[in-house]
């Protein structure tokens, strides 16, 4: 008899019984599908498709001056409006206006005067990040990888997925810790504990069996909730804009990525952060036996990474803060210049912040582990 397999059927089927847990599920789809239908609700289905397909008509344009010089003449108020003739040209001009200092003619400045524009912005932003010279020459590097004049894309299907990436991790979380907060403590609060921990496999097997479940159940919902946001977009507004740059998006980004990277590497953050809120709601409602203490924090930890409140002088709190999963999973994330230099070599937060969550989970587990078989049913 395979006794961890039926453990595991068991404690799926308790978890997905509950009722709580079939209403975060309900909310989950809920705000999946809300999220892809913002953009046809906020202008319209119609007009947002037109203005994308006549985006589209410019796709593996490069944006020098043929390209400005050509949308000069076509821009009214310094392309602040658009109509049906000039609308192809939006995307063209909110890119060149992001990466002019203070509120330009774009008409006045050159494909040269772009580019320089986003130079001298960064180079201020290093500064006031405190950057080291060594992180400096490492970014120099890498900005070797971004060809200059950029290539334009339409990318309103790859921006709409990665912004609601963040809406997925909020309700990953509140799954983690509404639904997933009491498995393991479950039976002390119905007081069946004495049963349980008394049984042969009560202590080892349905330990690593609860778990098991909980962790396959997050990433299961990580992956149908992208899956369903992805298929969702694409059957409304097609999918376009995956091998766009990120700097078409965020101009002033130092990262040498396109759309469809950072989209891989905020699935890679959802699903570890998801493993790490999983395992720390069931470890610390084990050890405190309260599981209210563990949504207090979690969602102390999300609002707090929404808030800008550290000063830039104080490096190392920012750069914590930042990987935090609500920061790590933003868009602004790509505007994320300082480093960690762990022996010498210098790596990202994208690279950092998901073995730190695999890490936080780890810890987190084993300290549910021990905690759980070190109880003893007293009194009550």
């Amino acid at each position: 008899m395979n006794n961890f397999g039926l453990l595991y059927k068991y404690e799926l089927k308790k978890i997905l019984k509950n009722k709580l847990t079939i209403a975060m599920l309900i909310v989950m789809v809920l705000i999946t599908v809300t999220e892809a239908l913002v953009p046809a609700i906020s202008v319209g289905m119609t007009a947002y498709k037109e203005a994308s397909e006549a985006q589209k008509t410019l796709d593996g344009r490069l944006i020098d001056d043929t390209l400005l010089e050509e949308m000069f003449p076509k821009l009214i108020e310094n392309g602040q409006n658009w109509n049906a003739t000039n609308i192809a040209y939006s995307g063209i001009a909110s890119i060149e206006r992001s990466m002019l200092p203070g509120d330009n003619v774009l008409s006045e400045y050159t494909a040269a005067d772009m580019y320089k524009g986003r130079e001298e912005t960064m180079s201020i932003w290093m500064e006031e990040d405190r950057l080291t010279e060594g992180e400096k020459a490492w970014w120099n590097k890498e900005q070797e990888k971004i060809a200059e004049p950029y290539t334009y894309y339409n990318y309103d299907s790859a921006l709409l997925i990665a912004q609601n990436c963040t809406g997925i991790l909020f309700i990953i979380m509140l799954i983690s810790t509404l639904c997933l907060s009491t498995v393991l403590n479950v039976e002390h609060r119905l007081r069946t504990d004495q049963i349980v921990l008394s049984c042969k496999n009560g202590r080892k097997e349905t330990f690593w069996a609860k778990v098991s479940v909980s962790l396959s159940l997050i990433i299961g919902c990580s992956v149908f909730s992208t899956l369903l946001m992805v298929f969702l977009i694409s059957i409304l507004y097609g999918l376009n804009g995956f091998n766009a740059i990120v700097q078409l998006e965020v101009a002033n980004s130092p990262y040498p990525l396109t759309m469809g990277q950072f989209i891989l590497l905020q699935f890679v953050v959802m699903i570890t952060s998801g493993i790490m809120f999983a395992a720390f709601s069931m470890a610390i409602s084990e050890i405190l036996k309260n599981s209210l203490v563990v949504n207090g924090i979690v969602m102390a930890l999300f609002v707090f990474g929404q808030l800008e409140i550290i000063p830039p002088q104080y490096r190392l709190l920012n750069q914590l803060n930042s990987l935090l999963p609500s920061n790590q999973i933003s868009v602004w994330s790509l505007l994320e210049f300082r480093l960690f230099n762990i022996g010498g070599h210098y790596f990202t937060g994208f690279e950092v912040a998901p073995v730190i969550y695999i890490l936080i989970a780890a810890l987190s587990i084993l300290a549910g582990w021990i905690s759980y078989r070190r109880f003893q049913v007293g009194g009550r």
